[in-house]
């Protein structure tokens, strides 16, 4: 829509580590505000919310690890609320 929304996309992705990645993975991830939300022996898990460009950065920057398996709920939005109106407005 060319209408002002906000919108964001979500975005779990699993990652093999060692114990020498493990840290730098970690540290990626804390940069783009992402989750560690599981932690394997010898994978971790990441959740990621933002604009898809970040999505695929991480995504990117991450693959060099081992990216053992991914789920995006592509992007969703809602339209910004316009107060010179006083109805809401529903999509769908």
């Amino acid at each position: 829509t060319t209408l002002p929304n906000v919108g964001r996309e979500l975005m779990l992705l699993k990652v093999r580590f060692t114990e020498e990645t493990r840290t730098e993975i970690m540290d990626i991830a804390k940069v783009f505000n992402a989750r560690i939300v599981d932690l394997a022996s010898k994978c971790l898990t990441i959740e990621v919310t933002g604009e898809p460009e970040k999505i695929l950065a991480l995504e990117q920057l991450l693959q060099k690890f081992g990216i053992l398996e991914i789920a995006k709920t592509g992007k969703i939005a809602l339209l910004r609320h316009n107060t010179q109106t006083s109805t809401i407005q529903y999509i769908g």
